[in-house]
């Protein structure tokens, strides 16, 4: 035997969030792409018997996971609080792609039915978190928990599949660091931005099913992290850090010009993130120095309710 085959990376599929039987959405910009069954075996010993004679599978918990460029795709769809993923009428659910990688070449041609395709037909899509760094390109992590009204299997593989030409991924769009602002003072010497998106996600299983059969999110605790080499940070911080009001925190990422630099500020194309009330913290470390801000929102509730988190995704900066 040899290896004789091998498979890369290539897209996925989703439908609009609104309308699960619309047209489908294809997420590009995919820098890695993974799926795990989650199986797990149990293994059975009695009688004194130091081996193991039993064993069976007990449970799995299904998903994929994902790291993608294509930032306005994929938060249009899937918000940052998530996506349901559910197989009405119509709907395909996810899809996630693997090309065949050609023999003495580059890539098996679309048709050539010898792709490989996991489906998730229901479960739940959320956001992990978001990483840009100065002079690099914003990237967002994901991840679909597969979780089936039935308790059956909620995924499923085609390994002799085709890929779309109409819908043929390409980088076309990307985005890096932009203003941090609090209060509407910019903070300045920006060097990176990570948002943890925050979701605590549970599935869960019973009635003797080997898979979840609802998937729900727990918890939202989103937080912004900004790294900055400047540490003379009065004028926006206080030694006790400082909280703001709902909407004085925002934070851009800034859409780069294919061909040029970057799209000019007051085009809406870039990508806004702005928070509800929250608290920002501080510490500084390392050589040159360098501050690390922690931004903690939290949700206000009452007669006009704030979320800790709002996305634009197609903002001008202001």
């Amino acid at each position: 035997m040899a290896l004789t085959k091998r498979w890369t990376d290539w897209a996925l599929k989703l439908h609009t969030k609104t309308a699960q039987a619309g047209a489908a959405v294809h997420v590009a910009g995919i820098r890695s792409l993974g799926v795990d069954p989650s199986l797990r075996t149990a293994l059975e010993a009695a009688d004194g018997s130091p081996y193991a004679t039993f064993g069976s599978l007990v449970a799995g918990a299904p998903g994929m996971t994902l790291s993608t460029s294509d930032l306005k795709t994929f938060l249009d769809q899937c918000g940052v609080a998530g996506m349901l993923v559910d197989a009405d009428a119509g709907h395909p659910g996810v899809v996630g792609y693997f090309q065949k990688m050609a023999a003495g070449g580059t890539r098996d041609a679309l048709g050539a039915g010898t792709h490989v395709s996991t489906t998730f037909s229901d479960g739940l899509l959320v956001p992990r978190r978001l990483s840009a760094a100065h002079g690099g390109t914003a990237v967002l992590e994901a991840a679909l928990v597969g979780a089936k009204a039935d308790g059956t299997v909620p995924y499923a593989l085609n390994e002799a599949d085709s890929l779309t030409a109409a819908t043929y991924p390409a980088v076309s769009s990307v985005w890096t660091v932009g203003p941090v602002k609090l209060n509407a003072t910019p903070l300045a010497g920006v060097q990176s931005v990570a948002v943890d998106f925050g979701l605590a996600v549970t599935a869960e299983a019973a009635d003797g099913d080997l898979y979840p059969s609802v998937a729900s999110i727990l918890s939202i605790r989103p937080s912004i992290s900004v790294t900055s080499r400047h540490v003379d940070i009065t004028g926006t911080l206080t030694e006790a850090g400082v909280e703001y009001a709902a909407s004085q925190v925002v934070v851009y990422l800034r859409k780069r010009d294919e061909g040029g630099a970057y799209v000019a500020d007051g085009t809406a194309e870039h990508v806004k993130f702005t928070l509800g009330k929250c608290r920002v913290e501080w510490a500084t470390a390392g050589d040159p120095k360098t501050l690390t801000a922690v931004i903690t929102p939290w949700y206000t509730a009452g007669g006009s309710p704030v979320a800790p988190l709002a996305v634009n995704t197609a903002s001008a900066i202001t």
